[in-house]
């Protein structure tokens, strides 16, 4: 004689695959919200990373390493003026500027010194490349040869320091015999 399931049973198992079935839809739906903000965060810093790359690029290619930055403060957004090898534009040694308008970091590229705020005069000389928004704090503290960078967009704090080769002296010299 066959043995076959009762209709009792079947409902039963149906109900408890149901159950399992909602806390597994509900643990894939956890895992793919959290996977979302990991992927955001990851997009944030990497372009933290980028923004942060293209500074140390520019300070450390600049055409005469030793000479003083332009660091014009202003309140809580400073001006920041190099001159550099590093070039986003196929310029040669090129002058930057690092400022904030209307809570947007910028950097601009040209071929000469230009004056901030861009006029439609100079407009068509420079390239801008827009770095960052909702930028409410951008300092430049320096220290000799060394520089801390800070600023705050989205209301995250970043910071970190650049810290450039120290001028040889003159008094290094070795002892040869």
């Amino acid at each position: 004689m066959k043995r076959a399931f009762t209709l009792i049973e079947i409902v039963v198992s149906i109900a408890i695959f149901s159950v399992i079935a909602i806390y597994m839809y509900q643990a894939i739906n956890t895992v793919q919200k959290s996977n979302d903000i990991n992927s955001l965060r990851y997009i944030e810093y990497a372009k933290e990373q980028k923004i942060t790359k293209l500074f140390y690029n520019d300070f450390f290619l600049q055409t005469n390493i030793y000479a003083a930055l332009n660091i014009t403060n202003s309140g809580d957004f400073d001006i920041l003026r190099l001159r550099t090898k590093n070039s986003l534009h196929a310029m040669i040694n090129p002058h930057i500027a690092y400022f904030v308008k209307d809570n947007s970091l910028y950097r601009i590229e040209s071929k000469r010194d230009e004056t901030i705020p861009l006029t439609y005069e100079n407009i068509e000389r420079v390239k801008v490349d827009k770095l960052m928004e909702n930028v409410t704090l951008f300092r430049i503290y320096a220290n000799k040869n060394s520089y801390l960078i800070s600023y705050r967009a989205k209301e995250r704090f970043a910071a970190f320091q650049i810290s450039l080769p120290q001028i040889p002296s003159a008094n290094n010299q070795t002892n040869q015999k």
